[in-house]
Order: C-alpha cells, then sequence, then structure tokens
C-alpha cells in the first residue's frame, strides 16, 4: 500500500512539474555563448547501429526465455495426481498454446514445439503434457561464456553453440528475437 502511495505522489509531483515547466514563458539568454562556454558543453551522442556483441547477447537471451517460456507452458502445472499439464493461461487448447509460443518462437518451431509437448491425454480436464525434453540441451544450465557466437552472424539472425555442441539459431521477427533452431551436432 505504501509503495502505492509513493508511487502516485511521484506521478503527482512530475505531472506538477512539467505543468509548471511548460506554463511559464521562455528566457531569452542575454548573449550568445561564448566560444570558451561552448566547448565546454558536452557532446552529443549521435546514434549509432547496435554492435553485432549486444545483437549476439540479444539472440542469446531470447533463447533462454524461449525455454523459461517452454517450461511455464508444459512444466509447471499438475494435476491433482501430479501429472504435469498444459498450464492454463494456454485454455487447453493447442492453438492457443501456438499463439503463446510465437511470441518467444518462429511461427513453424511453435507449432512443433506444442506437437511435441501436448499429449492426447488428459488429467482434471486439461491436456496432459509429455515429459521428454523437446530440445537436445538444457540452455537454462548454461552461461554466457560457456557458449561460442558464429562468426558470420548478422543484426537479424544469431547462431551460438553450446559446450555441449547444441546449436541455437535466432532470428528477429518484428524487430525482435526470436528462437528459429536448435540441433546437436
Amino acid at each position: 500500500m505504501t509503495l502505492k502511495k509513493t508511487t502516485a505522489g511521484v506521478i503527482l509531483l512530475s505531472i506538477m512539474i512539467t505543468a509548471a515547466a511548460c506554463s511559464s514563458e521562455p528566457k531569452q539568454a542575454a548573449t550568445s555563448p561564448t566560444p570558451a562556454t561552448a566547448a565546454t558543453a558536452a557532446p552529443q551522442a549521435t546514434p549509432t547501429a547496435e554492435s553485432q556483441d549486444a545483437l549476439n547477447l540479444k539472440g542469446y537471451i531470447a533463447a533462454r526465455i524461449s525455454q523459461e517460456k517452454i517450461d511455464f507452458l508444459f512444466a509447471e502445472a499438475k494435476s491433482k495426481d501430479g501429472k504435469l499439464i498444459l498450464n492454463p493461461v494456454a485454455a487447453d487448447s493447442k492453438e492457443k498454446a501456438v499463439k503463446f509460443l510465437s511470441s518467444y518462437f518462429d511461427a513453424a518451431l511453435a507449432d512443433k514445439v506444442a506437437t511435441h509437448y501436448l499429449t492426447d491425454q488428459k488429467a482434471d480436464g486439461a491436456i496432459i503434457t509429455n515429459t521428454a525434453p523437446f530440445f537436445p540441451g538444457n540452455l537454462l544450465n548454461t552461461q554466457k561464456q560457456d557458449i561460442t557466437f558464429d562468426a558470420a552472424n548478422t543484426k537479424d539472425q544469431v547462431a551460438f553453440t553450446t559446450k555441449d555442441g547444441v546449436t541455437y539459431t535466432t532470428k528477429k521477427v518484428n524487430d525482435k528475437f526470436v528462437l528459429a533452431d536448435a540441433v546437436k551436432k
């Protein structure tokens, strides 16, 4: 409750300061800056393209998040008798599961993942999920230093290989990376 009051107070204070700043007339500078003061002003940063290292990290993080979402959707909810079932967020349908996964996976891979985990069996009115992993390795057990990024990575595709020999490929869809493939070599 205190956090809500504090947040509301900060927002209200911000609005009041903004309104006061907008309503006052702009003051004209009496003189233009001298060359000495102009030279001491901080240089303006120009927008630059993201480095490939930053893009590689985004691709790696996207792949890790996609595997977390698999656990959330297929390995978190349990029936009364302890069987893993499809998380109710997917409303007990493959279509909703694929739609959910499509935010983290390439569309074709999202469908393959859902098909792998969803079974024909039900418990407590929910679909029982397959406990066998879809991917050949668990990226969540790795750290950034355990992987090697592909030298051919681009701004739209990032591939990396874990020390266990699993190669993950992420690609940019709607300006964010999603997992497109994972294979063990």
